[in-house]
């Protein structure tokens, strides 16, 4: 027996696959051009393996995703990289940021001792 979300589904999917730019000749995949960061506002992937997509894993806690096989020095599109219309971009907040490579920010920049002393509530003490 189907589900509604079953039965919604199919009843959709005629209407969705009619306007969707991707086809049995052009499937969208992780490394269809659209899927990649090659310059263009469409792309947010690498195409350097890795992440693709997330499928939860049952034995972790729910609600977590393992982001250490994200690319995020060459993924994203156009605008995420150099902005749009004069806001934002990831070049831009580089060049402004005190943090960079060279200055890594952590947790052992920050002093909270003030926020101790005045009543901050402290975990685990």
């Amino acid at each position: 027996m189907q589900s509604c979300l079953e039965k919604r589904g199919m009843e959709e999917r005629h209407a969705e696959i009619v306007r969707s730019d991707y086809n049995i000749e052009d499937q969208y995949s992780s490394t269809h051009p659209d899927a990649l960061s090659n310059g263009d506002p469409q792309g947010k992937g690498t195409g350097h393996g890795g992440h693709t997509h997330f499928l939860p894993d049952c034995n972790k806690p729910t609600g977590t995703i393992d982001y250490s096989n994200f690319d995020t020095t060459h993924g994203g599109g156009q605008y995420d990289i150099e902005g749009r219309n004069g806001i934002g971009g990831r070049d831009y907040s580089l060049a402004v940021s005190m943090y960079n490579k060279e200055n890594m920010y952590s947790a052992s920049l920050i002093s909270t001792d003030k926020n101790v002393a005045d009543g901050q509530f402290q975990v685990g003490l």
